[in-house]
Formats: C-alpha cells, sequence, structure tokens
C-alpha cells in the first residue's frame, strides 16, 4: 500500500467521525488505516484459498500445464464436474503428491 493511499484513508477516517466533536489522532488514524489494509488483504487471502481449483489454478498447484491434468483428471487425479466444468479438491491434490512421493509415479 502507497504511502498516499494511507495519506488518504487517514483523512478519510478523520472526517467521517460521528459528532463528538472530537476527532482521532494521527496515530489512531494511521492505527485505522493500517486495520483497514490488514483486512483486505486478508480477505484476498482467504478468496484464493478455496478448496475447488478450477484447471488452471490445480494444473499451476501440481506443476503440470492444464492440457496433462485434463488427460489425468478422473484417471489419475479425482475431480468434481460443477456446471459442466471441471473443479479439483485441493485435499486431492495433496494426496495425490503425497502418493506419488511414495510410489514414484
Amino acid at each position: 500500500m502507497s504511502s498516499s493511499t494511507v495519506s488518504s484513508q487517514i483523512f478519510s477516517i478523520q472526517n467521517d467521525q460521528p459528532d463528538r466533536g472530537e476527532r482521532l489522532s494521527a496515530g489512531d488514524a494511521m492505527i485505522e488505516a493500517i486495520a483497514e489494509a490488514v483486512a483486505v488483504k486478508l480477505e484476498r487471502i482467504a478468496v484464493t484459498s478455496q478448496r475447488l481449483l478450477d484447471v488452471e489454478e490445480a494444473a499451476k498447484y501440481l506443476g503440470m500445464t492444464p492440457h496433462a491434468l485434463r488427460h489425468k483428471a478422473a484417471a489419475d487425479i479425482p475431480c468434481v464436474r460443477i456446471d459442466m466444468k471441471l473443479r479439483f479438491d485441493r485435499r486431492d491434490l495433496d494426496r495425490y503428491i503425497d502418493h506419488a512421493k511414495r510410489e514414484g509415479i
């Protein structure tokens, strides 16, 4: 987050205070701006750590091409079809990796 973004958030936070006749100090406004930025970042992380991955995401997770993953789908790697699209459970991908290490696939 750039310093200009933080500064604009601080100004916004200071001006959005309820009518209590007081304003946030610069330090409190900075803390509020940082907390808001952390909350936004955590929300993005939560979205990216979803359980089901599409073909491109799963292929990247496994370090293979989407074409190779489609070839292995259902035969070697369990998959789910939702809305006519293949989805891969992250847990199944982890099991596939663990199995490949032990069995030498």
